[in-house]
């Protein structure tokens, strides 16, 4: 059946999905181990969502443009259903169906897989791995947002990741500034476009034809900034409830995370606008030098629940494992021992049940071992590969081995028991 060349010809994957081998996979279960024991510390427990669900569930919230982002298809019965294209839309429909009021507040946490539709352009994603918590039915909004962010620093740090900051910002700000200047449903539409589009030269010119002097400050305020004082005086001018309301509320949340000792993790960012409606108040996202992409993001969503039913607040945060991996220099933890144990010849049924049998004394000792039944060239390259930390060799007696660290590039050979005390030793 392999002779038709035509039917054997190579099929590429989907644009926007890929290939994972099992040495990043290894990384990345490391990673989620970490933000998990984070999460499992803070009460939260896992929650799973369907993978798809009824497309008019998961538009709720999802915003005029990310309609067309859902991947969407028909069910057996002819509804259209969609793949998840966040977490935070299933696990409001989840907790407006089921929570009770007893429950709450609740603490949900995730690590799941989120869909959505993109072009075909060069390094584009149509597959999202996450890990996210939501954090519902709490009544104080400003204690609620700040747990989430100090567990949201504590992963950060525990994955190492360098020079990150956390960008605040406000839903209400710019629609405040947006009453400000007095624009209609299209200006601000346009506004908001070029916000996220973060075309600023555009932005600039627009609001120069009403006021130029207004437009300065907007531009202003969309700066990034350090010093909440700074925003405090440009500010001082706009009379606008949401102007104000929204940012003190930042500043209040700032000042607890100060008195925390977290200022130098945080700066005021209003030009944080997320793609989702859903969003009510706090908006924020992290940065990192190392990557031109936001590796994590979130905010508060007070009204998404009620649209399935119960009026409760809530407030969360996603992390983007493929991107927090990409920003992680070195894993931190405790190293793992990894073992290539193989014999010196091509192994025989006999010697390779010999083999299995020293792997089965590692194993039970928590020793990684990958066994080689047979020669392998440039087994040091491949070791490399694979992230070994040693290669053994058994002697053809099968009580001497020769011992390779590969870091150090020693070798040694000993009797196979004095090897293996000395691991339990380590």
């Amino acid at each position: 059946m392999f002779d038709n060349k035509k039917s054997n010809n190579i099929i590429k994957l989907p644009f926007g999905t890929r290939d994972i081998l099992p040495s990043e996979i290894d990384e990345r279960n490391k990673i989620k181990e970490l933000i998990s024991r984070e999460f499992r510390m803070w009460g939260y427990g896992e929650v799973n969502t369907p993978v798809f669900e009824y497309t008019r569930n998961i538009s709720v919230g999802a915003g005029k443009n990310w309609k067309d982002k859902l991947i969407n298809f028909f069910d057996v019965d002819g509804n259209p259903v969609s793949l998840r294209s966040d977490m935070t839309i299933p696990i409001a429909r989840l907790a407006g169906m089921r929570l009770k009021e007893n429950q709450l507040p609740s603490r949900f946490c995730y690590f799941a897989d989120s869909f959505r539709q993109s072009g075909t352009q060069k390094g584009a994603r149509r597959i999202y791995n996450q890990a996210g918590l939501e954090l519902i039915g709490f009544k104080n909004s400003i204690i609620a947002d700040v747990e989430v962010l100090i567990i949201l620093i504590n992963i950060l740090n525990g994955l190492n990741v360098k020079d990150y900051k956390i960008g605040l910002g406000h839903v209400e700000f710019i629609e405040g500034l947006c009453d400000w200047f007095e624009l209609d449903i299209k200006g601000r539409d346009f506004i908001r476009n070029r916000v996220i589009l973060k075309d600023f030269v555009e932005l600039e010119n627009f609001l120069n034809k009403r006021d130029t002097k207004k437009a300065k400050i907007f531009i202003k305020l969309l700066q990034p900034e350090s010093s909440i004082d700074k925003i405090s005086n440009l500010i001082s001018d706009i009379d606008n409830k949401k102007v104000i309301q929204s940012f003190n509320y930042i500043k209040e949340l700032n000042n607890i995370l100060t008195g925390l000792n977290n200022k130098d993790y945080f700066i005021t960012d209003f030009s944080i606008v997320r793609d989702f409606d859903y969003y009510t108040g706090l908006l924020f996202e992290v940065y990192c030098p190392a990557l031109n992409d936001i590796i994590g993001s979130g905010g508060r969503y007070d009204k998404l629940i009620k649209k399935f039913g119960k009026d409760i607040p809530a407030t969360g945060f996603a992390l983007d494992i493929d991107l927090a991996h990409k920003a992680i220099e070195v894993l931190q933890g405790k190293e793992e021992l990894k073992i290539l144990l193989k014999t010196g010849n091509n192994a025989d049924i006999g010697d390779s049940i010999k083999l299995i049998e020293i792997a089965r004394k590692l194993h039970k000792m928590g020793v990684i071992v990958e066994l080689l039944y047979e020669d392998k060239p440039e087994l040091e390259v491949f070791a490399l590969e694979k992230k070994y930390n040693i290669i053994v060799e058994v002697k053809s007696n099968f009580k001497d081995l020769e011992v390779l660290d590969i870091k150090s590039n020693s070798r040694k050979v000993e009797k196979i028991n004095d090897f293996i005390e000395g691991l339990k030793r380590r």
